[in-house]
């Protein structure tokens, strides 16, 4: 543009026809913008001009295919700055000339092409131009929605449906998309009629919706639930669920997309979320959809419920023949019984899940599938158990055979918990019990079990046979047995010779064929038989397997049942059936395993081990019976080959059984031989370590009074060859070798055992091998296994020898270690063999010195022999130890033991001192007191040691030169100047122990009169990068105590600043315990000054004013002597700025906790320092604390409620003395910890809920009332007040102290507490919980005691209205049932 530009001109330009307006001129934007930036033009209602060109320009072109003004740049960003920018003195408002210019040009089909074409742009771009676009929608949107129509709205939010994924996650797309949602919900609220919207969404937009809600979208959580709101409220708005209450339109919609029986559609996920959100349309317009005919509402709610069956089967067919739906399955059947909707008129729809799951347990389906058919199952049971009776047969099978795993095997415990507990309520176990059995027999008639050897494995793993289950069942069936059900118990017995008859049967028939088939030629023992005339058939002898396979889980089955018989109902019959039954077993047993001709089968074998468990069981092993039965069994377990490791077990443990009421020891003796044997055979397998476990876990006491000595030894050297640590790959239930080991060491019987302990010692005290040779493996298992020995079971002898084996090889692996350090081998191989043996080494030389340590804690080491003392804390001094704190730790100690006992013995012995002074010298002069190193971490402990058990004038000089010696050595280590960067933790623990060191020795330090203040300082200014502020507040007490020529006021300052401005509260107030014991009274006076005025400023955070107020908790808690007087008066100003200052009475929860766990501490710990003035503001504090607010913490803090009765506890308790004279405070104020535990009464309206909250405390959450505990303590002070005590106060010593109670005192004012109890109960909006009541109940008795009749009397003719003197004759009641009137 050549010539200037006028308002005129400029109009025209804008409205020209074509962009450019001319050949030579620019574009139309670019005319706009040199406008706008142009100051100088004046052109009047320049902005409105060129916001009605951007807004037309982007409405008239954008479908352009090209140069779309929409997704330019360049006109987003002149439009925000047209809305934001100065339209000078006088001009219209925004909202008048913007309202009126969107008022002719349409906002919608705009946002509708900027959503869509925004999917086109790279990522980048995008996101450039949706800065200026958010801008530009947050100021428009909100003028031009209420002119929008809701269809087209609709349309706008099918754009946001089809925003591309990685938009999504930009903020600025993601708060458009939601303001959209959001207009385009209340404008549907808003709407009359709803059924063209309905059609709309349907055809339109339900595959995006679907799409966007699905769990791979990318919607924020906020935005997911909008659209989903938003589709839902469309889909079943009142004219949709009017037209069709099940919404048949949209399954019809739904079922059009593939649907694959490998692929997942889109929609089955989201079905409960639907299924659910329809039930919550349904009664949310049940009046209108459902009108009740004759005031029948049971018909609204049957119609109800039958509508959402019809649309619970509409999602079923949808899932028909997808095999990756059962999930969603779960989930329908979940909302039923959550919705509680299931009608017996329905029971159609839920048969086709049952029996769809029941086919996938039948089926060969994958693990995930078998959970959720479980799952299933489980719900359906929850919902009404006669749906899953009928199948309950075809179940159990199928739970014995499924492979279990972690997640069926939890699933499967749901189910079977169901179907007991639904047994146990309506007394039917006996039904259930057969149910068990006949599921065992049913797997004879499953044609699928391929290796019945197999699923043996797997179904004793199984959930119905896992101890979960069992253990319940047992229980269950001593609880809830009928004696009808006990006297039936011998059909099982019945039932069980029939079983095993029919197994004989086919058994002997194989047996025979197997016989006959054999050629009558006799052959060599060297041929085998003839190919054609093999045994059995495969087929017949799997059928056997069945069969035994069958037996013995009904043998485990009916033992349970027969073993739990409530003993209340069983008669002489069923006892005598029981009996006969165990015998039976017994003999059966017997003629399978020892009247044979060839090589037990595992069919017998199987069927063996279930009757001899089956008689172990039924106590049948101690009825009857000869010797020779116990033999024959013993002789399947020493000669024959391939016994199952099961049978071996239960053979082994009928014959303990049978030998533990033999009057002579030679069964017993052959039984545990027996068992020892096969162990030793078998200790690498798992029937051995089961046999192992059998015999440590049930027949120790057998095995000690029985057994020779020489098995003894046999048996614990079995057990003690058994690394701590050692695991194995196939163990049985989780058994592996460790259990085993430590099971026994840590069983009291086993140390308790005489015989078993005499052949322990002898097996801890056997000569060792050569170190060298053996790699100290020897050393290693006996002192890995000491450290789990009690060492009180140790002989003296004992003690003397393991504590001498162990110095001695503490010498020797440390010298092969040092050795073996300065070696330097080639091959890696030899490298590799070397760090493993000195890893091992090292673990051996840590057992072995906390062996030490406990020994020498015990007072079991020997120090008399003094040179030899010196001469090993010297080489322990001397060790070099890696990473390893345990080793560390248990060295440091053990040289302090030495030393110790070394200076405990110096004043009679010279060569005990002269020990301690050669052990000091070293030190001194070794040069070895570094940083962290193995000697200064001694020394430092050892001084804490000498400060707190030795005085410098009980010692002989030769050990107090070589101290001074020490602390000279010290000297130079805590020697340096403190720059930014502090010194580490240990460095500045250090310097506090050599200046406690020096003030012991009387060592005059004035070098380091000031590192403390300069520590203290750098700490302050860069408390967030450093965390060793427990370290700095040791070294500035230290220096208060050890220095003479400090600022004392100046450190006790820093001290508190360190205190509050750490996060380390645990160990500071372990620090500032130990340092105020040696404060002066005017140093400790400073202190609480300190903290008092910090507490009266305002300008603290609420964290450090929290610490604050824990500060002067610790401080009075741990006081120096005489220091009473201060105390006291501290006390007394910090209550009066509690009850002064709304900010520790009214502010934050935490500030509350602290301010009365500040009183509760000094008057529980305390009492005698109250003074008659504290109780006042005591009971003010509570009272402000506890009053009413109309302003709630969003969480309830429960320690505000138990800090208030630990207070009021202690003084009834404690100071009874002082309450008795504030008796009407003290009603106050339980009247007020009883309206506490009110609750608001549930569906309560927001005025009504407002008349009940601003009653309650600001610290206690509306929706988290108080609870149980709570009502606990409060009851526990109302008990209090009728106990017997003694005050805790200073008197004088011919005062005559008398033990009495408030009862009688109180009893004026007892019957106001009731009436608060009976006000929360008796009010209508409120609710007092069953439980809480129940908990309060002992309190409230006491105070019926306090009241009397007379004051009953009294408050039910004034105080009570109807309903709470109704509460009040229930209440009396209940007390009058338990009170005491001195019979009995």
């Amino acid at each position: 543009m050549t010539t200037p530009l006028t308002a005129q001109s400029f109009v025209r330009l804008l409205k020209a026809p074509t962009d450019p307006p001319n050949p030579e001129s620019p574009l139309k934007i670019q005319i706009a913008c040199a406008a706008w930036d142009d100051t100088t033009l004046h052109i009047p209602n320049k902005h409105e001009l060129i916001a009605e060109f951007i807004l037309t320009r982007l409405l008239k072109d954008k479908s352009k295919t090209s140069d779309n003004p929409v997704i330019d740049p360049r006109y987003w960003c002149l439009l925000c700055k047209v809305l934001d920018g100065s339209v000078g003195v006088g001009a219209r408002g925004l909202k008048v000339w913007l309202g009126s210019l969107l008022n002719r040009t349409p906002l919608a089909p705009i946002i509708i092409s900027i959503l869509t074409l925004l999917n086109g742009l790279p990522v980048t771009e995008a996101k450039e131009l949706l800065m200026f676009v958010r801008q530009c929608f947050s100021v428009i949107w909100p003028l031009s929605v209420h002119k929008i129509g809701v269809e087209t709205l609709l349309e706008c939010l099918g754009a946001v449906l089809d925003v591309s994924s990685e938009l999504l996650n930009y903020e600025a797309m993601d708060s458009m998309c939601e303001a959209v949602v959001s207009s385009y919900r209340e404008a549907l609220g808003n709407v009359g009629n709803k059924k063209k919207l309905h059609a709309t969404f349907l055809q339109t937009h339900l595959s995006s919706w679907i799409r966007a809600i699905s769990r791979s979208s990318y919607l924020s959580p906020s935005l997911d639930e909008a659209v989903y709101a938003a589709g839902t409220e469309t889909l079943f708005s009142l004219d949709a669920l009017r037209a069709s209450t099940s919404s048949e339109s949209l399954f019809t919609a739904l079922s059009s997309s593939p649907n694959s029986p490998f692929t997942t559609n889109p929609v089955i996920p989201l079905l409960p979320r639907i299924f659910s959100t329809h039930t919550h349309f349904l009664r949310r317009y049940r009046t209108t959809l459902f009108p009740a005919s004759q005031n029948k509402t049971q018909n609204r709610e049957n119609d109800m419920r039958m509508t959402s069956m019809a649309f619970f089967a509409s999602c079923l067919k949808l899932l028909a023949g997808n095999d990756l739906s059962w999930e969603a399955r779960v989930g329908l059947v979940s909302i039923i019984e959550s919705e509680r909707i299931y009608a017996s008129q329905g029971v159609e729809e839920v048969e086709v899940v049952r029996e769809d799951a029941v086919r996938i347990l039948e089926g060969e389906a994958e693990g995930e599938v078998v959970r959720l058919a479980l799952d299933v199952l489980a719900v359906l049971a929850r919902v009404d158990y006669d749906v899953i009776e009928p199948v309950v047969g075809r179940v159990l099978p199928r739970l014995i055979l499924t492979r279990p795993s972690p997640s069926i095997q939890k699933s499967a415990n749901v189910l079977l918990n169901l179907l007991l507990d639904f047994h146990s309520k309506t007394r039917t176990l006996h039904p259930y019990s057969h149910a068990l059995l006949d599921a065992c027999t049913s797997l004879l008639s499953i044609g699928s079990l391929a290796s019945p050897r197999e699923l043996y494995s797997s179904a004793r793993n199984s959930a119905i046979l896992a101890h979960t289950h069992l253990s319940s069942l047992a229980q269950a069936l001593r609880t809830f047995l009928t004696p009808t059900q006990v006297k039936e118990a011998a059909q099982i017995t019945l039932a069980l010779k029939d079983t095993f008859i029919t197994y004989q049967n086919l058994s002997s028939l194989i047996k025979t064929t197997e016989m006959t088939d054999r050629p009558r030629k006799k052959r060599r023992k060297s041929e085998s038989a003839p190919s054609s005339t093999s045994p059995a058939p495969i087929e017949d002898m799997q059928e056997v397997d069945v069969h035994a396979l069958s037996l013995s889980l009904t043998l485990k089955f009916a033992a349970l049942f027969l073993s739990n018989l409530p003993s209340s109902f069983v008669t002489a019959e069923v006892r005598e059936a029981v009996r006969e039954a165990g015998i039976w077993a017994v003999e059966v047993a017997r003629s399978l395993l020892c009247d044979r001709a060839s090589k037990i089968s595992w069919a017998d074998q199987v069927t063996g081990a279930a009757f001899l468990r089956f008689a172990y069981q039924l106590s049948a092993c101690k009825c009857g019976g000869e010797q020779t039965d116990v033999q024959g069994l013993l002789d399947i377990v020493k000669t024959e080959e391939g016994v199952e490791g099961e049978l071996v077990l239960e053979i082994l443990r009928f014959c303990f059984a049978r030998s533990s009421r033999s009057e002579t020891d030679v069964e017993a003796e052959t039984v545990f031989d027996v068992a020892l044997t096969y162990v030793e055979a078998q200790v690498q397998n798992t029937s051995g370590l089961m046999v192992l476990y059998l015999i440590v876990e049930r027949w120790l006491d057998l095995v000690d009074a029985h057994a020779p000595k020489s098995s003894l030894d046999r048996l614990i050297k079995l057990i003690f060859c058994i690394s701590p640590t050692s695991t194995r790959q196939t163990d049985v239930q989780g058994l592996q070798p460790k259990d085993v080991l430590l099971g026994v060491l840590h069983n009291a019987q086993f140390w308790e055992m005489v015989n078993i302990r005499a052949s322990v010692l002898a097996y801890l005290m056997a000569s060792p091998n050569s170190l060298k040779s053996s790699m100290f493996d020897q050393l290693s298992s006996t002192y890995s296994l000491l450290l789990y020995v009690p060492p009180e079971y140790l002989t003296k002898q004992a003690r003397v020898e393991l504590v001498r084996r162990a110095i001695e090889g503490d010498m020797s692996i440390s010298s092969s270690l040092h050795g073996t350090a300065g070696e330097k081998t080639a091959k890696s191989k030899r490298k590799r063999d070397e760090g493993k043996d000195r890893e091992d080494a090292q673990q051996t030389l840590t057992h072995i010195r906390v062996f030490l340590q406990r020994m020498g804690q015990l007072g079991y080491l020997n120090t008399s022999d003094h040179e030899s003392a010196r001469d090993y804390v010297k080489h322990l001094l001397n060790t070099e130890i890696s990473d390893n704190a345990v080793m560390r730790d248990a060295t440091i100690n053990l040289a302090e033991l030495y030393i110790v006992a070394l200076l405990r013995a110096s004043d009679k012995d010279l060569s005990a001192s002269a020990a301690c002074a050669s052990i000091f010298c070293s030190l001194a002069q070794s040069g070895s007191l570094e940083e962290e190193s193995l000697p200064e971490l001694c020394v430092l402990q050892l001084v804490e040691r000498l400060r707190q058990d030795f005085s410098v004038s009980s010692l002989p000089d030769p050990i107090i030169a070589s101290m001074k010696e020490l602390h000279a050595a010290l000297t130079p280590m805590s020697q340096s100047n403190v720059s930014d960067t502090l010194p580490s933790g240990g460095t500045i623990k250090t310097w506090a122990r050599h200046l406690s060191f020096g003030h012991w020795l009387g060592v005059a330090a004035t070098s380091t009169s000031g590192y403390g203040h300069q520590i203290a300082v750098a700490l302050l200014r860069h408390r967030e990068k450093y965390k060793c502020s427990a370290e700095i507040l040791g070294l500035l007490f230290e220096e208060l105590h050890c220095l003479p020529n400090v600022n004392r006021g100046m450190h006790l300052d820093l001290a508190v600043g360190v205190y509050v401005f750490s996060t380390e509260a645990g160990a500071l107030d372990e620090v500032v315990s130990s340092g105020c014991k040696h404060l002066s009274v005017d140093d400790f006076s400073h202190i609480l000054d300190t903290v008092y005025e910090a507490l009266q400023s305002t300008q603290f955070p609420l964290a450090q004013r929290v610490r604050l107020v824990h500060a002067a908790t610790v401080l009075l808690h741990d006081a120096p002597q005489g220091t009473l007087k201060v105390v006291q008066g501290s006390f007394s100003q910090c209550l009066n700025l509690f009850i002064g200052h709304a900010q520790f009475f009214a502010g934050p929860a935490d500030l509350k906790v602290a301010c009365l766990e500040y009183v509760a501490r000094q008057c529980s710990d305390r009492p005698a320092a109250l003074r008659p003035v504290d109780p006042g503001p005591i009971h003010t504090l509570l009272s402000k604390i506890l009053c009413g607010s109309s302003t709630h913490d969003s969480t309830t803090t429960l320690a505000v409620f138990h800090a208030s009765t630990t207070i009021l506890n202690a003084l009834v308790r404690l100071r009874r003395d002082l309450a008795v004279h504030i008796l009407p405070h003290l009603g106050m104020i339980l009247r007020q910890l009883v309206s506490c535990t009110r609750s608001l009464r549930p569906q309560l309206a927001a005025k009504q809920s407002r008349i009940v909250t601003d009653t309650l405390p600001s610290w206690i959450a509306p929706s988290e009332p108080l609870g149980v505990p709570e009502a606990r303590a409060l009851a526990r002070l109302f008990t209090s007040l009728t106990t017997k005590t003694v005050p805790r106060a200073h008197m004088q010593p011919s005062a005559e102290q008398k033990a009495e109670s408030l009862a009688k005192p109180f009893a004026k004012h007892a019957a106001y507490v009731v009436t608060a109890y009976i006000d929360a109960v008796n009010d209508p909006l409120c609710v007092m919980r069953a439980d809480v009541r129940r908990e309060l109940e002992p309190g409230l008795f006491s105070l019926c005691e306090m009241m009397g009749t007379h004051s009953r009397d009294a408050v039910m003719v004034s105080a009570l209205d109807a309903g709470g003197k109704s509460v009040m004759k229930a209440l009396w009641k209940e007390y009058e049932k338990q009170r005491y009137i001195g019979k009995g």
